[in-house]
């Protein structure tokens, strides 16, 4: 297994968001720019110069301390990877990292996440929707709130089609309201991750786990920042039907606590409503208002059995939940390598 030394570079965030050590900036954190490759052949170029002009210094701006930019081919089905080799070659802030094959957007990010070196990461997108001047944002926001992690949500809307964009957001609420354990918000392709949790993390993550599920596991708080977003420089990836579907279904079976614990409720909501049905035979039986032989005896009996089969259930449920929880690599602990900020007042 292939493991990389975190920088122990230290970072002060300050309980109040106006008051900020003297000598500390945000160019004083490295970064480690993720950004995974399908379909990259006319934007990646054009990608990493925007990025490297980070660290450039333009103008007036600091300059953001842009370690590394590491390209993950994901099986690219266009000349991407002659584009990443040229720009590994000319660049020397350009990584490449070589899957075997497609394997999906979330697994070849944690790829990338795995090979970083920075105090931070982000993770892009390869069509140019995300700007890399809004890094800077993420940063400080992270900085103001004492975030692990900080997602960029756009205030306009995608340049995608009204299905795609309709889907999304039903997915997105979905999220939040039934799946989400905490008050988290919004979430993205658009990251910053800090770069001890999210290495230590891409070594728990298993096969068809969502990531922002598994950001959730072992982020102490999230955050989101306002963004922009462009107009992609390539035409937009038309997704099909069941390929949007194949992304929802993969966030629902990361998070197999919620609805399975669903399950369990309902199992012990059935045997409660099966006691008060009960109870009310026997009172009509008692009273003289059941006037067909052996018909309290037939109903106790189903209402007991259907108890005790939805309890059943529900307890079949939570081992599920536990088994697909560690079969997914949700770790039992995750050790950081900097002390949190205190935010006791």
């Amino acid at each position: 297994m292939i493991t990389n030394k975190a920088i122990t570079k230290p970072i002060w965030v300050s309980p109040n968001p106006s008051v900020q050590p003297e000598g500390l900036e945000l160019s004083s954190q490295s970064l480690s720019i993720v950004v995974p490759v399908y379909r990259g052949e006319k934007t990646l170029e054009r990608l990493v110069h925007e990025v490297t002009l980070l660290k450039t210094s333009e103008l007036n701006h600091p300059s953001l301390n842009v370690l590394e930019i590491i390209l993950v081919w994901d099986g690219a089905v266009d000349n991407s990877a002659t584009i990443m080799k040229a720009l590994a070659e000319k660049n020397p802030l350009v990584k490449t990292v070589w899957l075997s094959r497609n394997f999906g957007q979330h697994a070849a990010t944690l790829a990338g996440v795995a090979r970083s070196r920075g105090d931070w990461i982000i993770t892009l997108d390869e069509d140019g929707l995300h700007s890399p001047e809004d890094i800077r944002a993420l940063l400080k926001t992270a900085f103001q709130g004492n975030h692990h992690l900080v997602y960029g949500i756009s205030k306009n809307a995608p340049p995608h089609t009204p299905i795609r964009n309709t889907t999304s957001k039903l997915a997105h609420w979905f999220f939040k309201s039934v799946l989400s354990n905490e008050d988290r918000g919004d979430f993205s392709s658009f990251r910053l991750i800090r770069g001890d949790v999210g290495r230590s993390l891409s070594a728990y993550c298993g096969a068809g786990v969502y990531l922002d599920v598994a950001l959730q596991w072992v982020t102490l708080s999230a955050g989101t920042c306002s963004i922009h977003l462009r107009n992609e420089w390539r035409p937009s990836q038309s997704y099909s039907p069941y390929r949007l579907l194949s992304h929802f279904r993969r966030l629902v079976l990361s998070s197999p606590g919620t609805p399975l614990r669903a399950i369990s409720l309902m199992g012990f909501f059935t045997i409660f409503l099966s006691l008060s049905l009960t109870s009310y035979a026997l009172y009509q039986k008692l009273t003289g208002n059941v006037p067909v032989q052996g018909w309290t005896s037939l109903f106790i009996l189903i209402s007991f059995l259907f108890g005790v089969l939805m309890i059943s259930i529900g307890i079949l449920a939570e081992y599920i939940g536990l088994i697909l929880s560690i079969s997914m690599g949700k770790p039992l602990y995750l050790v950081q390598s900097k002390a949190p900020t205190s935010t006791a007042t």
